[in-house]
């Protein structure tokens, strides 16, 4: 009976202590230690009978390690709970952030996109307003070569009435040498001298082995002499002489380079060459011009010639 007296008071604080660690925020883990307290409560009352003190007190020292156990395992718990609690909280602060940082990119990018259709549309607008300024430079780039080349056309001109000899744009003369004499030809028929003589000289260039070639250069030196400027001429005739000697157009040339000697008022030049005409060509039809030039210069003005 004393057993089972000491032993009671332990077997209802041991039941206590287990109904109070179970709670409804940790119960799985509470109802394992729960079923093992009843085990155990269920042990020390099958005991009662034959059980010592020095057993109830082990007993109850166990008991209350186990109690300790459960209050530290409950203390665990609550703090497994409050830590998942404020992750559940951060979850949903998280979620919200979330969400209003969705909301603001959404509107971001409507506004971005609003934006970029605005400068598409600036860029259309500019680009049409480029597009119209270079067509009105083409035009007004157009407008101009057409007057500088008026312009240029009508200075050539001016230069070539003024005896100022002029080149001719390559595109102007024919590929062809018959075509290329006829054209230098038409235009010393009509006097425009400047012209016939950048043609002649581009004939001699292009067609050296033609036949007409100390044609051309001959013509070349006789413009000069038309448009009065004989010591010009003077040295496209030589050249004739230089450089065709043996052409048909070598008796012309010393007739030529009489006149122009004549004109300068060198009449012993003038002499030489007719003299030399005479001598190297009698048959020629300018032998015969050369005998009549040599009685002019017999019956020259008193003070004309001019001794070199």
């Amino acid at each position: 009976m004393r057993v089972g007296q000491h032993h009671e008071p332990t077997h209802s604080a041991s039941r206590g202590s287990v109904g109070s660690v179970v709670s409804p925020t940790a119960r799985a883990p509470r109802a394992t230690i729960a079923s093992l307290a009843c085990l155990l409560s269920a042990a020390l009352s099958g005991c009662f009978l034959w059980t010592s003190a020095d057993q109830g007190s082990a007993l109850e020292r166990r008991a209350a390690q186990c109690e300790e156990r459960l209050t530290t395992l409950e203390s665990t718990a609550s703090g497994y709970t409050t830590q998942m609690e404020s992750a559940h909280a951060k979850v949903a602060e998280l979620e919200s952030v979330l969400e209003r940082a969705t909301t603001l990119v959404t509107q971001n990018s409507a506004d971005t996109g609003a934006r970029v259709d605005a400068f598409e549309q600036t860029l259309m607008t500019q680009a049409g307003q480029i597009d119209e300024v270079r067509h009105e430079l083409t035009r007004l780039q157009e407008e101009f070569n057409e007057q500088q080349r008026d312009y240029e056309g009508r200075m050539k001109q001016l230069a070539r009435r003024a005896g100022v000899d002029m080149p001719v744009d390559e595109a102007q003369i024919p590929a062809a040498a018959d075509d290329h004499f006829r054209a230098a030809g038409v235009a010393y028929e009509a006097r425009d001298f400047s012209t016939a003589r950048a043609l002649y000289r581009a004939f001699v260039t292009r067609h050296a082995t033609d036949a007409r070639a100390d044609d051309a250069q001959f013509r070349v030196g006789q413009s000069y002499l038309q448009e009065d400027r004989p010591a010009t001429a003077l040295g496209e005739l030589r050249r004739i002489i230089a450089d065709f000697g043996t052409g048909d157009q070598v008796p012309a040339a010393l007739l030529a380079m009489g006149e122009a000697f004549y004109r300068l008022h060198e009449c012993d030049s003038a002499r030489t060459a007719l003299e030399t005409l005479q001598r190297a060509h009698p048959r020629s039809p300018q032998a015969t011009e050369a005998r009549t030039r040599l009685r002019d210069l017999q019956r020259a003005p008193a003070g004309y010639c001019q001794a070199r």
